[in-house]
């Protein structure tokens, strides 16, 4: 290659080039699921939700797991301790587990394990720090 396409491939990039600038790094890598939660108070709503749903479809099913294994994720997200978070952790990685186990059935255990583990949820939530009041930005 000559030294001057060299250096106009090395200026322009070898993709296309899009005129508004990326807002994130990582925005073409994925899509938001539409089921995922807005935040640690919303897991707790969408999965009782779906557990509320008498014939849960596979997606259903598929969605309780999700939203089940991103509680810990969604909950880091947060002020919350360590202390507060682990317990929440662990408990999302136990009940995650048991609905891999039996393989998508949701059965009414299932539900009683879900049901804690919103309870669970709803108890972090409120464990969740406030912002420091000289963090947030003055209102008009």
């Amino acid at each position: 290659m000559s030294s001057v396409t060299l250096i106009s491939l090395v200026l322009t990039g070898c993709g296309p080039q899009d005129s508004a600038p990326k807002t994130s790094l990582f925005e073409d890598d994925h899509a938001v699921a539409k089921h995922r939660p807005d935040d640690l108070a919303d897991v707790a709503v969408k999965l009782r939700e779906r557990i509320g749903r008498e014939d849960a479809s596979e997606q259903t099913k598929h969605e309780i797991e999700d939203l089940v294994s991103w509680t810990a994720e969604i909950a880091a997200d947060t002020n919350l301790s360590e202390f507060d978070w682990l317990p929440l952790y662990h408990a999302s990685e136990s009940l995650a587990k048991n609905l891999r186990s039996v393989e998508g059935t949701l059965t009414d255990k299932n539900r009683k394990q879900i049901e804690s583990h919103c309870e669970l949820v709803d108890q972090t939530v409120g464990q969740i720090p406030e912002p420091h009041s000289s963090l947030v930005k003055d209102q008009p």
